[in-house]
């Protein structure tokens, strides 16, 4: 797996010291250090130019690991860097997008999906039960109008409801399935993807199962279906994780085995039935393709880089 996701251009946490690269000392002769890759010696060509050039070059490579400087070596190398002219050449990194959600520990974020949807869920539970006891359906309107994903809702201006809709479960069934397969299938894709790039597969996968309901429901005229649930997410978890890898064993209900690559392609091909064929039906079903769909997209970006 790891060779795959070296060619994908991901970033798992096991890569994290797959390379290594150390400097040699500056030959006087030749003028050639030595760099290491994973123990392999390689000719790295530096400045001929006399030594107190070579040495500013070896301590901005090492600025990290080097120790305190000394006043001697502080003195030899003070001279601003307009007033030289050979000097080692830089090529500053672009600050990716968004790039602080990096710094959120992955732990931080599989437990605050798993609590962002127990809440909504507890929200749905206290809103039916006080419509049940007291007659009142003001909290089931509410919740109706800011947790489903609907048109009224959108053309009503209550434009979060795509996203929000993605953390809204209204009965144990939904809400135990769906926590169930993000419980296990979560975890390594975000260790290889990391904190940042989980979160725009995640909601971006929510927001594409979200906008792709909501244009079916308008085109075959259904203006008031409203559909909830993490399903479209999750899916684009799924797919992408057998996307990585085709001949994982995933377990259907957590008992039958079944290679990765079948079971999404079970999946979409069910629900595509489903769609044609029953257009009245309860289920989200082009919520589901759509979020198969995101997740194949998002292999298929990062296999090419485009971000």
């Amino acid at each position: 797996m790891q060779n795959t996701l070296f060619r994908l251009s991901l970033s798992p946490w096991a890569v994290c010291g797959f390379f290594h690269t150390q400097i040699g000392p500056l030959s006087r002769k030749t003028g050639f250090g030595l760099l290491s890759v994973r123990g392999l010696p390689q000719k790295r060509y530096f400045s001929e130019q006399p030594r107190i050039m070579s040495r500013h070059t070896l301590l901005m490579a090492n600025a990290r690991r080097a120790p305190p400087t000394t006043n001697r070596q502080h003195w030899l190398s003070t001279s601003p860097r307009s007033y030289l002219r050979y000097h080692a050449r830089q090529n500053p990194r672009k600050p990716p997008f968004l790039g602080f959600l990096d710094k959120i520990p992955e732990n931080t974020i599989f437990y605050g999906v798993i609590g962002l949807n127990s809440v909504v869920f507890i929200m749905w539970f206290m809103a039916v039960q006080k419509y049940k006891q007291e007659g009142d359906p003001s909290s089931v309107i509410w919740m109706q109008e800011n947790f489903t994903n609907s048109w009224k809702n959108i053309s009503s201006g209550r434009i979060w409801t795509p996203l929000a809709s993605c953390f809204s479960h209204r009965d144990w069934s939904h809400i135990l399935l769906n926590g169930f397969t993000f419980f296990f299938m979560a975890p390594p894709v975000l260790q290889m993807l990391g904190s940042r790039q989980f979160i725009f597969l995640y909601f971006g996968g929510g927001l594409v199962s979200s906008f792709a309901s909501t244009t079916y429901a308008k085109w075959v005229g259904k203006n008031d279906y409203a559909s909830h649930g993490a399903s479209g997410a999750i899916y684009s978890v799924v797919s992408l994780l057998a996307c990585i890898a085709p001949t994982l064993t995933f377990q259907l209900y957590g008992i039958i085995p079944v290679p990765a690559w079948l079971a999404v392609s079970g999946f979409f091909a069910y629900d595509l039935y489903s769609t044609m064929s029953n257009k009245n039906g309860t289920t989200d079903t082009v919520g589901h393709i759509g979020g198969i769909l995101a997740g194949i997209g998002y292999f298929f970006i990062r296999r090419f880089r485009v971000f």
